[in-house]
């Protein structure tokens, strides 16, 4: 096995890991960008010129750059969401897509809740408050015994689901695309959404980054929510119209927000949502757990093994490709 593998997701190699030595093992050269920050087209197409894979972060992969990168054969993605992967421009010029799914479901569950407690016993705040040398009285909400909304059950909502029984959690669930009689077993209510908003505590967002999910949780939606419930997003950014949220949030629609995603990553900085208090924000560290980095290193590292070495890969989104 032969060629020369670029590696862009900027976390394969912030902690130790046999990742690079995996690859190299194989016969592959590995590569680094030359330069720091975010990647745009241009610069996705100068990087990547003469490799044959691609260990992807967030950065687009588009129809021209597919057309400008004739010798890339698989783009695998570090962690799960490959909204940034024009998947049928890929299949077209003959690029395997291929991710790593399930194995950062529990870190991302972890953080959904500990985002839940957060913002509801307004941790940051007494922390803040400690620190400054104050010692006040703080009032704040409860987790346990509420209800809380999931949209979108796949693999994390499930794992929060799993979590939310714990804290004697009322739980009703929305997602459209699921399989017959997952709601059943999971034992939780499947209301419509406008209900699943009104009755909530908590609405917590697990659904795929696509055009149809694109701002789902605007005005709207907010407006529907009760005025002491919490908005949690560790999904996508995009999910949430964040002008509206802004607006919700200063003008008391809800009681606050924990989010670890926003639109755009990192948040400009006159973004409204900053100068509020109600809101926590974590820098979309989801699934950065010592443990699930190193089981996503070795399991994408696997993913460009199986697409080089001609096996069908396990966790490939576009099979069709594969002829």
């Amino acid at each position: 096995m032969t060629g020369q593998v670029l590696i862009t997701a900027g976390v394969f190699n912030r902690l130790d890991n046999d990742g690079i030595a995996c690859l190299e093992s194989l016969g592959l050269t590995v590569r680094l960008p030359q330069g720091a920050g975010p990647m745009n087209e241009d610069r996705v197409i100068q990087e990547l010129q003469g490799c044959v894979a691609v260990i992807a972060g967030m950065e687009p992969y588009t129809e021209r750059v597919f057309a400008a990168l004739p010798d890339l054969r698989a783009v695998a993605r570090w962690g799960i969401g490959y909204d940034s992967i024009d998947v049928a421009a890929a299949t077209r010029h003959g690029v395997m897509v291929i991710n790593t799914p399930g194995v950062v479901t529990e870190a991302v569950a972890d953080m959904t809740f500990a985002l839940m407690l957060g913002i509801a016993r307004r941790i940051p705040y007494g922390d803040r408050s400690v620190r400054a040398g104050r010692w006040p009285t703080i009032f704040s909400g409860q987790v346990f015994g509420k209800t809380l909304g999931v949209i979108g059950l796949g693999q994390i909502g499930q794992a929060v689901i799993r979590r939310a029984k714990g804290f004697s959690m009322r739980i009703l669930g929305y997602d459209p695309y699921c399989e017959d009689g997952l709601c059943e077993r999971l034992i939780v209510e499947q209301p419509p959404l406008e209900q699943l908003l009104a009755e909530s505590d908590f609405v917590t967002l697990h659904c795929t980054m696509c055009p149809d999910t694109r701002h789902l949780i605007g005005r709207e939606q907010l407006r529907q929510m009760k005025p002491t419930a919490y908005l949690i997003n560790a999904g996508r950014g995009g999910l949430v119209d964040q002008a509206a949220l802004a607006e919700a949030l200063r003008e008391d629609w809800i009681a606050g927000a924990g989010l670890d995603v926003l639109d755009p990553e990192p948040p400009r900085s006159d973004d409204p949502l900053l100068q509020l208090d109600n809101v926590v924000f974590m820098p979309h560290v989801s699934s950065f757990t010592y443990d699930t980095v190193a089981q996503v290193n070795r399991r994408v590292c696997e993913n460009v093994r199986e697409a080089l070495s001609g096996e069908r890969p396990q966790f490939i989104v576009n099979p069709e490709v594969l002829g």
